[in-house]
């Protein structure tokens, strides 16, 4: 699991972000032989956690290629929504409390580490849509564009103008 760790301005508090794969090894295997299942399952983030939904209802996700099933996702029941609902309302209380150069800080990271594993992300981009390696690559590219300099430029100003 790749995980990002900045702290925040509440105390020392720590943020933890963390991105579904193991360092060195391919996110697919490492989900495949963690689930007894043929097709893994994708667990629910909930309040930092990853936690296995309680639900009966699924959806496949199929490889386009295929029409192999490769995934199945919760559909999740109403209190793993009403608990990750109280879990972004604790978190966005923090979040907004956190300084400008700490959420720089830790975007930053989450660019890095978005970088660091590109064509992992890419492979799954294409396992999963069906796009071919270049333009799911150039789909990662264009979100990390994005990712940083909109939130903490209308920050700044924001923080600025007061």
């Amino acid at each position: 699991m790749a995980t990002a760790v900045a702290r925040g301005a509440w105390g020392g508090r720590r943020v933890a972000l963390r991105l579904p794969w193991r360092a060195g090894t391919s996110w697919i295997a490492s989900a495949a032989a963690s689930f007894s299942s043929s097709v893994p399952t994708t667990k629910l983030f909930i309040d930092g956690k990853f936690v296995e939904s309680k639900t009966t209802e699924w959806i496949d996700i199929h490889n386009p290629a295929t029409n192999e099933v490769v995934s199945r996702v919760p559909k999740a029941t109403t209190s793993e929504m009403e608990a990750a609902v109280a879990s972004c309302k604790k978190a966005f209380w923090n979040w907004s409390e956190t300084s400008v150069l700490s959420r720089q800080q830790i975007f930053l990271r989450y660019q890095q580490l978005i970088k660091d594993n590109l064509k992992e992300i890419s492979k799954l981009i294409t396992f999963e849509q069906g796009k071919t390696l270049a333009d799911a690559e150039g789909d990662v590219f264009r979100g990390l564009r994005k990712l940083l300099a909109p939130p903490v430029k209308k920050e700044a100003l924001r923080t600025h103008r007061k």
